[in-house]
């Protein structure tokens, strides 16, 4: 027994001992819900603002350790790059690692801006270079819905709790038609496999989810199929739009003007 609370209170000293070390969380911990409040609509209103004249995005998610010599952060650029070249605005978190990728493949590409939704953090909070409009907000449920909110696709390339975070968020706002549809693409067919797998098995087994949603994401390894697709579906959007009374709103005119080249 004695030996159990020692333990205990060993494990306690050192929860208190890193917490101590990282007096950065506890700005956020201390706010009011007066402060909260204020802060949420702060970072409402930066995102707003950022993304007025924005059509249609593509978001990209994934890792923000890999380096430049990591092949996902190769691809992700070349991803962006293609897809910036196409008219696509492409919207990241706006720090390092794959956020990277995609603000410096969508700069490389010329035709669309790159948006960095950063977040204030301890670690990764930094912006990256690569970014023509950005913002630091403070709560991480803003900026989910920054990155997508103007998103009609996502590539979620291979990433860690944040990444995942970011890829359930957004399938869940689709599903629960709180969001338009938006194609989701996982890139890195043996990262995201063994995840797939078990949303076709374990949640269908289980029937936690429909068996209809069981295909809502889609693996490839092919960049170029992805680029095809996702023009593919800015047609099909702007139908769906005009289907639920969107059709004379200022998004739908943004995003005819922008594609009016493969539109029509």
């Amino acid at each position: 027994m004695a030996r159990k609370i020692i333990g205990f209170v060993a494990f306690i000293y050192d929860i208190r001992k890193k917490t101590m070390e990282i007096k950065e969380y506890s700005s956020d911990i201390k706010k009011t819900d007066e402060e909260i409040t204020k802060s949420f609509k702060s970072d409402c209103d930066k995102g707003f603002a950022l993304l007025e004249d924005i059509g249609a995005a593509v978001a990209i998610f994934g890792s923000a350790r890999f380096k430049e010599d990591n092949i996902y952060y190769e691809k992700a650029v070349r991803m962006a790059k293609m897809l910036s070249c196409d008219g696509f605005h492409i919207t990241s978190g706006g720090s390092y690692g794959i956020m990277e990728a995609a603000n410096k493949g969508a700069l490389q590409g010329k035709n669309g801006e790159s948006l960095g939704f950063n977040l204030f953090l301890p670690f990764e909070q930094d912006t990256n270079p690569f970014t023509t409009r950005a913002v630091t907000l403070e709560n991480f449920s803003v900026r989910k819905n920054m990155l997508v909110k103007n998103a009609l696709a996502c590539v979620a390339f291979p990433g860690g709790f944040g990444t995942i975070d970011e890829l359930f968020d957004v399938t869940t706002l689709i599903v629960t038609q709180k969001i338009l549809p938006l194609n989701i693409y996982l890139y890195g067919s043996k990262f995201w496999t063994p995840l797939v797998d078990f949303v076709k098995t374990t949640l269908i087994d289980y029937g936690t989810i429909e068996p209809e949603y069981a295909d809502i994401w889609r693996i490839s390894d092919d960049l170029e199929w992805i680029r095809q697709d996702i023009k593919n579906y800015v047609k099909t959007y702007l139908e769906l739009m005009n289907e639920l009374g969107l059709g004379t709103s200022k998004r739908y005119e943004l995003i005819k003007k922008q594609f009016e080249n493969f539109t029509k």
